[in-house]
């Protein structure tokens, strides 16, 4: 990876670690349930790894999920 990945891509990440679904994310970011399932997996593609492990009771971070997730809230908290 060349850049940095979009920053509206790691929200919709760091609501979905939050959450653990994609209709809380959706509800907490006033969007569609795909629109959040869209853009992780947009995020996943872009770093070349799964964030989240779907569970039928809604989502877990992997690994490397949890590595990201204090980079991602640190970028939140400089917002």
């Amino acid at each position: 990876m060349d850049r940095l990945p979009d920053w509206t891509d790691l929200r919709y990440f760091l609501e979905l670690a939050r959450t653990g679904t994609l209709a809380g994310t959706a509800r907490r970011l006033a969007v569609e349930h795909t629109t959040v399932a869209r853009r992780v997996q947009r995020l996943e593609a872009e770093l070349g790894t799964p964030l989240f492990d779907r569970r039928r009771g809604g989502y877990g971070l992997t690994e490397v999920g949890q590595a990201l997730l204090p980079h991602a809230e640190a970028m939140e908290s400089a917002a």
